[in-house]
């Protein structure tokens, strides 16, 4: 069975980025796997990873190229949550647990316990019923994600997310003090030249804009309030760092790094950094009920220097 998805985009958008946006939840490396292998198409021939899609154009996935192309499988691994409804799940992801299967990581990830959990339903189309993370949320990081219970609330949820409808606020502790009590770090970010598993303020960089106020001092560490007006990746973590106070335990972001490393994955290998979204709030997009969440940091989480 193939699910189709007519583009409305005001700009030409990288075929496998509109994919993963509204065709299939995976990696994008898997996405783009799946594009390289021509199971994805732009109305009668198949993509590749160089193609833009435009307004109008006509994108398809076959549902059995997905299923044989992807590794997930449900496992009984425990999550919890402070919401659930029919079409959103809330959950309190714990620091180390990826979000989805990657390299080595093919098990025990948020979403093989959210396919247990929701029900993997053999007789559905594949993008019907599958759960999947409205936003981000770094495996060394932990607190609240929003995941949708079936494609119709995930596409709800990523409109409103772009609208800015979603208010995400972090606890972050930083090495060092920050001049001032707070700021807005309002620059642009992109892939960082000198380390590829890094992101950079770079001159032609996606927009990003991260609010942040200081919470308490600690002497040589600083726990910090921030909140999001946008969503790129590893957008906390690299606006703190591009200030001179790295998040604490993010040896990915240290300002000590040389070029010589963070080059590979292990420079992200940490299990936990101090970076913790405990707060969610938005008007739920299919009934227009009212949520608001709250999670508490991990122990320790105040004191880490």
């Amino acid at each position: 069975m193939d699910r189709a998805h007519r583009v409305r985009a005001a700009a030409p958008a990288r075929l496998v980025d509109y994919a993963k946006a509204h065709l299939v939840v995976l990696p994008v490396a898997e996405v783009g796997a799946l594009v390289a292998r021509g199971a994805i198409r732009i109305g009668e021939r198949a993509g590749t990873t160089r193609d833009l899609v435009r307004d109008a154009d006509l994108v398809c996935v076959t549902d059995a190229d997905v299923r044989a192309g992807s590794p997930m499988a449900p496992e009984p691994v425990p999550i919890a949550g402070p919401h659930e409804d029919a079409d959103v799940l809330i959950v309190d992801k714990p620091a180390g647990m990826h979000v989805h299967p990657l390299g080595a990581y093919r098990t025990g990830t948020l979403l093989n316990a959210l396919l247990w959990r929701c029900g993997a339903r053999a007789d559905e189309p594949w993008g019907a019923w599958r759960p999947a993370p409205a936003h981000r949320l770094d495996r060394a990081a932990s607190g609240l994600l929003v995941i949708a219970k079936h494609a119709a609330a995930h596409d709800a949820l990523r409109r409103l997310l772009a609208a800015g409808g979603i208010t995400r606020r972090y606890l972050a502790i930083v090495s060092g003090q920050p001049a001032a009590d707070a700021g807005t770090i309002d620059a642009p970010l992109g892939r960082d030249p000198r380390f590829p598993y890094r992101r950079a303020v770079v001159a032609d960089g996606q927009p990003a804009v991260t609010r942040w106020r200081v919470v308490a001092r600690h002497g040589a560490t600083c726990e910090l309030a921030v909140e999001l007006e946008t969503g790129r990746t590893h957008q906390i973590r690299a606006h703190l760092a591009s200030l001179g106070h790295p998040i604490v335990g993010d040896t990915l972001y240290a300002v000590a790094a040389s070029p010589d490393e963070g080059a590979g994955p292990g420079a992200s290998s940490a299990s936990q950094i101090a970076l913790h979204a405990c707060e969610l709030g938005f008007r739920h997009p299919l009934t227009g009920a009212a949520i608001a969440c709250t999670s508490t940091p991990p122990a320790g989480f105040a004191t880490r220097s």
